[in-house]
This record gives structure tokens, C-alpha cells and sequence, in this order.
């Protein structure tokens, strides 16, 4: 397994990082809704969608939503307030027992409130990272590394200190410590490239509360398909990357992460 993940890996990182870096926003965005389209593939079939013919229109559906946006971009949506409420909201609703609050839907009324959330979490995804590319590709990177970052000081952090369980019903594994050590990681990570990167940046501290808002919702977008994975009975969204799961398994933290870090940005005035 560990030899799948570390080969997975080697393949994809220079995929990822390549297209980030080396494409021009038009044939980004087009990559970027590729990547997007597979894990949206992997919500549908956690949403209970079966029939070939509705997951292909449902990817026809989300694609062209992306073109929309594309072409006839809506000015004037407050986009960091709605991102910021949806999250709020998300993690509200981490509350009790999700995962038992899903399983005594009907099958109809879960599969509605799965769509639903994976439209709200995978179209401000998709636009994010777009935003950002547009903007600067090299802040897209730094996104990612806020995510790969506070999952790795959260790992170890956990195996050293984790004693208090952060949502028992929905990830076990998962601690208070270990997010500490994951937001202190990025908070040094921030700090860090503030200090070597961005030194002609204004109100540094400003970026570093972005950095560690985003941080904090990486693990809630962590969570939340842990809450739909456990409602579906299933281990990991998909089997597309070997020793990593699905797509969705790898995306799960950047869905929060991109669209928060993005709306901070806005509302500071950087965007």
C-alpha cells in the first residue's frame, strides 16, 4: 500500500504542479474542471446516483455551470460572504451525529441533500482556484501546500499528543491536537513565506489569519466527506488513485480550503 502511495504520488505531483504553473488560466481552468469533473463523478455515486446516463448528465450539468461562469461572469456576487456562510454552516451542522441524521433519511432526501452540498462545495472549488490562477499561479500552489502542510503537522501532532477526539461519530481518528499541530504548521508556513516570498506584502498579518482560516476548513472539508462516506457505508469515493482512494479522497481538504482562502482575498482587497 505505502509503495502505491509513494509511486501515486511521484506521478501526480509534477501532473498537478506542471499544470498549475505552466498553463495559462484559459487551459487551467479547463484542467482544473478535468480534475474537478472526477471527483464530482465520485460525489454523484455517494449521492446514490447508479444510472450511467445520470452520471453523465449530471457531469454535463456541472460543466457547463463552469462555462457559464466563464464566459458570463456574474459581477457583484458577494462571493466571500456566501463561501464563508456555507462553511459556517457546514460546520454547524458537525453537531451530534451527522452520519445518523443521513442514514434516517429516505433515499430520495439523502440523495437530494448529497447533490446539493456537492454543488456547494465543488463549484466555488472550481472558480477558487480559477480566481486565484488568474491572479497569481504560484498562489494556487500555496494553497496546496496550506492543505498538505496542516494534514502532515496534524498527522504527526496527533500520533504525539492526540488524546481528545475531535468528532468521534464522523472521523475517530481524527484530534483537538492534532488540528493545532496542523494550523501551527501553516501558521509557520505562512510566516515563512511572508518573510522569504511575499516581503513587499501589506498587512503580512492579515495573510497569515487567511492562511490559518483556510487551514481550519481544510479539515472541515475533510470531515465532510467523511460524513457522506460513512453514510454511504463506503471506505474511500473512488478507486482512481491507487494507495490514495478517489479523487475526492484527495480533494476533500482543498474544496474548503481553496473557496475560504479565496474569500478572505477578496474581502482584504487582494483580488
Amino acid at each position: 500500500m505505502l509503495k502505491q502511495r509513494i509511486i501515486t504520488a511521484l506521478f501526480l505531483l509534477p501532473l498537478v504542479v506542471g499544470g498549475i504553473l505552466l498553463l495559462p488560466v484559459e487551459l487551467f481552468s479547463i484542467f482544473w474542471a478535468a480534475i474537478m469533473s472526477v471527483a464530482a463523478y465520485e460525489w454523484l455515486k455517494l449521492s446514490n446516483v447508479k444510472s450511467t446516463p445520470l452520471l453523465w448528465l449530471g457531469l454535463l450539468i456541472l460543466n457547463t455551470i463552469f462555462a457559464l461562469i466563464w464566459f458570463y461572469p456574474v459581477s457583484g456576487l458577494p462571493f466571500e460572504w456566501l463561501i464563508l456562510i456555507v462553511w459556517l454552516c457546514v460546520i454547524v451542522s458537525f453537531t451530534g451525529d451527522p452520519v445518523a441524521r443521513l442514514q434516517k433519511c429516505s433515499a430520495t432526501m439523502y440523495s437530494v441533500i448529497a447533490l446539493m452540498i456537492g454543488l456547494l462545495v465543488i463549484i466555488p472549488t472550481w472558480l477558487a482556484m480559477v480566481l486565484l490562477h488568474e491572479h497569481n499561479p504560484w498562489m494556487v500552489l500555496y494553497v496546496f501546500g496550506i492543505v498538505w502542510i496542516a494534514d502532515t503537522g496534524a498527522y504527526f501532532s496527533g500520533k504525539l499528543f492526540g488524546k481528545r477526539k475531535l468528532a468521534p461519530a464522523i472521523s475517530p481518528g481524527k484530534s483537538w491536537e492534532g488540528v493545532w499541530g496542523g494550523l501551527l504548521a501553516v501558521v509557520i508556513y505562512s510566516v515563512v513565506i511572508v518573510l522569504f516570498w511575499l516581503e513587499q506584502v501589506e498587512q503580512p498579518w492579515l495573510f497569515i489569519l487567511i492562511s490559518a482560516m483556510a487551514a481550519i476548513a481544510s479539515v472541515a472539508g475533510d470531515l465532510l466527506e467523511s460524513i457522506y462516506k460513512r453514510a454511504s457505508g463506503v471506505k474511500d469515493s473512488g478507486k482512481i488513485l491507487p494507495g490514495h482512494g478517489g479523487a475526492m479522497d484527495r480533494l476533500d481538504s482543498i474544496t474548503a480550503a481553496a473557496p475560504v482562502f479565496t474569500a478572505g482575498y477578496y474581502l482584504a482587497g487582494w483580488l
